[in-house]
């Protein structure tokens, strides 16, 4: 049996809590890391910058927005900027900065601000995402947003990556010192001392370089895929092994309604539109890395029959209903798995399916998911299996 936690994956939640001195409330959900705390990582951030009012911020890696509700009260209005790959993340912040009479501030809807805002931030706050290319590229980003003479602010974990972090900020701006510690985590401090024009072979490797995307093949039933994708988006430079074993075992239904939930960067749903070019395919997922190389890849393949949104779950689509669900959904939290955001799929996708419809996803064999699918439709069948993986599916 799955033992799940007590609070629901939809559930928004309001909490308090002290940073930089300041108490701050923020608004926050299962599924971001550290979703009910307040980061050792953001408190060094929020602790160590202390802008001029008119210096405009760039906060990158944002949370749940208790680090950039205490930058949005230090500068003028319209001097902060938020990104983050996750939209939950955004939406969060957007409702945390509003809760603390923040109202002056951008989110800004694409996944880079390059090169309409090149030497534009006087600072960048950078709290490191998981892995290390990602924040590499983020990095490179920060670098060409940066003015003259700007800061650059990074923190994070020292089993995150934070000390990799800081010497590649080191190798790319020519300095980084470390200025405070806290519970594990690093917070460093990087000016822009000067324009360079030659860069680490790592700051021009595609994904990490501005404007570039990592570009591989995919050959599946006598169809090939061109494939763009970057760091942060997962198994970023292949086909994973599960997706593999989901599309050798699907049938996709034609004349029908097709959903691919947590698309990646959309092989499932590019698979589906193609081999069943009657039906409609629509593709979520909450990570912006990820749509945006979805959309690239519809284009780029000539696939006209799929639309992908930007969206937690199903929440975009609430109105729709479909013939079959795909998934082969997250399961981690951090490093936790986090079994809530598999109960809310499931649930939402019972209610998605018209009568008779499919929910069909992959799954490490060690998530027993078929306990959970018998709780909420009755039923669950195994389709296949490896030595790793199983494909599960269920009827409603």
């Amino acid at each position: 049996m799955i033992n799940l936690p007590d609070t629901d994956y939809e559930t928004v939640h309001e909490f308090s809590g002290k940073i930089a001195g300041q108490s701050i409330a923020f608004i926050s959900k299962p599924g971001l890391p550290d979703w009910k705390h307040i980061s050792p990582s953001a408190s060094l951030l929020a602790e160590a910058i202390l802008p001029r009012w008119d210096n405009k911020i760039l906060n990158i890696g944002c949370g749940h927005g208790a680090l950039a509700a205490v930058l949005g009260k230090r500068v003028a209005e319209h001097h902060l900027v938020v990104m983050d790959s996750d939209q939950i993340a955004l939406n969060c912040t957007q409702k945390t900065l509003q809760v603390n009479g923040i109202r002056s501030f951008e989110l800004p809807s694409a996944i880079t601000l390059l090169p309409h805002s090149a030497h534009t931030f006087s600072i960048v706050a950078l709290d490191i995402p998981k892995g290390r290319k990602l924040t590499r590229h983020w990095l490179v980003e920060s670098y060409h947003l940066l003015e003259p003479e700007g800061s650059l602010y990074l923190a994070g974990a020292n089993d995150q990556g934070i000390q990799p972090a800081i010497k590649d900020a080191q190798e790319l701006f020519g300095n980084a010192v470390i200025i405070d510690y806290k519970k594990g985590n690093r917070c460093a401090l990087v000016k822009k001392e000067s324009e360079r024009s030659d860069y680490p072979e790592w700051a021009q490797a595609p994904g990490i370089a501005p404007g570039t995307w990592v570009s591989f093949e995919i050959s599946l039933r006598g169809r090939r895929f061109t494939i763009q994708s970057m760091p942060g988006i997962f198994s970023y430079d292949r086909l994973d092994e599960g997706s593999s074993l989901l599309l050798e075992t699907i049938m996709i239904p034609d004349h029908s309604n097709i959903l691919d939930v947590g698309c990646g960067y959309g092989i499932i749903g590019l698979y589906a539109a193609s081999h069943a070019p009657s039906s409609m395919v629509d593709m979520l997922d909450s990570n912006r890395l990820a749509v945006a190389a979805t959309t690239e890849n519809l284009t780029v393949n000539q696939i006209k029959n799929a639309k992908v949104y930007s969206s937690d779950l199903l929440e975009c689509i609430q109105d729709k209903h479909y013939h079959q669900i795909i998934s082969n959904p997250p399961f981690h939290t951090g490093k936790e798995v986090n079994f809530a955001v598999a109960a809310s799929l499931l649930r939402q996708s019972f209610q998605a399916l018209l009568p008779g419809g499919q929910l069909v996803l992959v799954a490490n064999r060690f998530i027993r998911y078929d306990h959970l699918m018998k709780d909420i439709f009755g039923n669950a069948h195994l389709l296949a299996q490896t030595r790793r993986f199983h494909i599960l599916s269920a009827m409603k």
